[in-house]
């Protein structure tokens, strides 16, 4: 019969989809994981091998508290950074796994959407100029430009702009741009994004990253009781030679969210430790982020007024005015790992750990 015929072929269909979800799941593990052994390694190449009990304790809190030993190994990476097991950790792979689709969404999206985003946060603390939207040029209030109005707008302070495109994310897409990248008459050939004006830092930040304009990560939670606080903070400094603060080569520096003190020991790009920025040579002890509270403020405001998004992250610098400036925000897959294993647990009392029997169920 051909009803009986249409429910083996959506059966047939069904089986395939979930074996081949089940095939990435597989793959998305098994990445996770190596990058955590990488990490290990030269954690251990410095400070020594990890404490056996420590391990023990990452095995079977893996197992019985997150549902699988696929994630003890983040929670190796956490123990031999702090020394020591602690319940509570959130492993990135449960994270990326787990929490972020879980709780995110499908309205999470938007966060990469650049040219949309003042449209959901409204907040001057954005450097947004214009934006590029199906090839026509808009005003930050979204009014229509033309060329040569771009081109007046963009450049009527600063020398050069930034474009950064839609759908980018860890600096990739980012474009410094002057007058004579455009031309006199006609459109460039570019993808949806947005322009904004470059930040000057204040010069606590120019000391420590004279290159690249330093950022301070900021995240926040939702609590179960729909407020919001802020779970941990993080400096992100440039090298000598980049433009932009790069994954690939950047130092991070844990910050105390109550306090705005930077921790003494840093983290190069690989996890090596340094207790100076190997370029400027400055020491990171005793430091304080200049206007600290105002960022947190402005960041908690920010996430009260979207709380569809659980966990969120704030790319931010302080300019040479005292006034934070926000450069990005990550509603996907913001990275958590960092603070856990130099600051954490950080997200202890949300519930967390238990998403994955939702999920089973």
């Amino acid at each position: 019969m051909p009803t009986s015929t249409q429910s083996l072929k959506k059966a047939s269909l069904g089986a395939v989809r979930r074996l081949y979800t089940g095939l990435q799941q597989k793959q998305r593990q098994a990445h996770y994981n190596h990058q955590a052994q990488t990490v290990l390694k030269v954690v251990e190449g410095q400070r020594g091998p990890t404490a056996r009990t420590a391990l023990r304790q990452a095995d079977e809190y893996a197992r019985d508290v997150l549902g699988s030993s696929d994630y003890a190994p983040w929670l190796y990476v956490y123990a031999a950074v702090s020394g020591g097991f602690r319940e509570g950790w959130i492993p990135d792979n449960y994270y990326g796994m787990v929490v972020d689709p879980h709780k995110s969404g499908e309205v999470a999206k938007v966060g990469l959407v650049k040219s949309f985003t003042n449209r959901i946060l409204n907040t001057a603390a954005l450097p947004d100029l214009a934006y590029v939207i199906d090839g026509v040029y808009y005003a930050r209030d979204y009014r229509p430009l033309s060329p040569s109005g771009l081109t007046e707008l963009l450049f009527a302070r600063d020398e050069c702009t930034v474009f950064k495109a839609d759908n980018s994310y860890q600096g990739r897409s980012v474009t410094f741009m002057t007058r004579e990248h455009f031309p006199a008459q006609g459109r460039l050939p570019l993808p949806d994004g947005v322009f904004q004006s470059p930040i000057r830092q204040h010069g606590f930040f120019a000391a420590l990253s004279p290159s690249a304009t330093a950022t301070l990560r900021i995240t926040t939670a939702r609590e179960p009781d729909g407020s919001i606080s802020v779970r941990a903070a993080y400096l992100r400094l440039g090298r000598d030679g980049d433009d932009i603060v790069r994954s690939s080569s950047h130092v991070r520096v844990a910050v105390d969210p109550a306090s705005g003190a930077l921790e003494e020991t840093g983290y190069l790009h690989d996890w090596r430790r340094t207790d100076t920025h190997p370029d400027t040579g400055l020491g990171f002890a005793g430091l304080v982020v200049p206007q600290f509270d105002k960022a947190l403020q402005l960041c908690r405001s920010l996430h009260e007024s979207c709380p569809h998004m659980p966990c969120l992250g704030w790319d931010l610098c302080i300019d040479q005015d005292n006034q934070p400036r926000l450069m990005e925000w990550n509603a996907r897959y913001n990275d958590i790992k960092f603070s856990e294993a130099t600051k954490g647990p950080c997200f202890r009392g949300l519930g967390w750990e238990n998403l994955w029997r939702d999920a089973a169920a």
